[in-house]
């Protein structure tokens, strides 16, 4: 609780019905019928969460239990006009990844939930975010896309990444001079050095890598509901050289809290000017250190999200590339330009549908 700042509650649902918009108003089964309902929950997204969909469930309601600290659910609209949702779980102490936004074809309902979300942001003033979305899917990848713009790249970083699924205790080629060493408080410089020259600062201040590193303060939050929140590093080291060349970062988390698993992704960072002959000793090294962060995961393949360096070896090793996607993160400090960014893109929105519609009218009356 001491990570939530709970004395603007009562604001945050005054704030919340401005919007029209409801807070863990519907149940588990009611949101997952709505996912399937709007097409979110596709064939092939589908096919991967089924077999475990009790468990999930099971770990939607358990993350609920916590009030408003770990999971919140945003809806707007209704049956009858149609519904709009986004979901915002605490991924690390001050940081939150939005998701699974969807909308039965009501864009004022997904812009009400979505400026809600970010006007509660502004009003916590704590929280950094993050969203993840497919570079092909059109519509996330114009309005957040191009919020950088905005936002600004001090406060705001848009990556694009490989998603594979490797499968757990692959065997990888032996690694040669390349080491990967466990991470601990002293390696903070290094930690923030390769991540640094990987993803950058807004990707190290939003995932707190300079903080608490393992999610202790956050797991104790998702044990009291009988969950874990986790986080395991690794750093690859050559030869006597103090920079690392690579990291594993393992998160570890409740099952399918987000559909694509990516609450217990392994980040795989790897130096840019990492020679080309080392990269598959470095994969190899950190992937196979990491395997001990998944000895009890619920699936036969860790989600995996890399760079482009990695992919020609991981393909070669037998991991399976699923998708690009980009992961999108905007800093506390940025909340502001969100706000603006999202309701600039949804007023141009409306406003070319209502054009439509009145051009719609005007021929219907015409043809009658």
């Amino acid at each position: 609780q001491h990570l939530q700042g709970l004395s603007s509650v009562p604001q945050l649902s005054r704030l919340y019905a401005t919007y029209g918009v409801e807070v863990n108003t519907l149940s588990v089964e009611q949101i997952f019928a709505l996912y399937e309902r709007t097409g979110f929950l596709y064939p092939g997204k589908a096919a991967r969460l089924r077999p475990h969909l009790g468990l999930v469930l099971k770990n939607w309601r358990k993350m609920l239990r916590a009030g408003e600290s770990l999971l919140y659910i945003l809806t707007s609209g209704d049956e009858a006009q149609g519904m709009a949702s986004i979901a915002v779980w605490r991924t690390a102490p001050h940081g939150w990844m939005s998701q699974h936004l969807v909308s039965d074809n009501n864009p004022f309902a997904s812009r009400a939930v979505m400026l809600a979300a970010a006007a509660g942001k502004i009003l916590r003033g704590t929280d950094d975010a993050q969203n993840w979305f497919r570079p092909e899917n059109r519509f996330p990848a114009r309005v957040f896309g191009s919020m950088v713009y905005t936002i600004g790249e001090a406060l705001c970083s848009v990556q694009r990444h490989s998603y594979f699924a490797l499968p757990r205790g692959l065997k990888l080629p032996a690694a040669g001079k390349i080491r990967a060493i466990p991470y601990d408080p002293s390696q903070k410089q290094a930690l923030s050095a390769i991540a640094s020259a990987t993803r950058g600062s807004v990707y190290i201040a939003g995932e707190d890598l300079l903080g608490d590193v393992e999610l202790k303060s956050v797991d104790e939050m998702y044990r009291a509901v009988g969950l874990r929140r986790t986080r395991s590093v690794w750093l690859a080291y050559q030869g006597t050289r103090s920079e690392p060349v690579g990291a594993a970062i393992a998160y570890r988390g409740p099952l399918g809290i987000n559909f694509s698993y990516l609450e217990n992704r392994c980040d795989l960072l790897l130096h840019p000017t990492l020679p080309a002959v080392d990269v598959p000793g470095t994969v190899a090294s950190l992937l196979t250190a990491s395997y001990s962060a998944y000895q009890d995961f619920e699936l036969d393949d860790i989600p995996l999200i890399t760079d482009e360096m990695a992919t020609e070896t991981l393909l070669k090793s037998g991991a399976e590339f699923l998708r690009h996607y980009c992961q999108g993160i905007w800093l506390k400090a940025g909340h502001q330009g969100f706000y603006q960014h999202v309701d600039g893109f949804y007023s141009k929105l409306l406003d070319r549908a209502s054009k439509q519609n009145s051009k719609q009218r005007r021929a219907a009356a015409g043809s009658q």
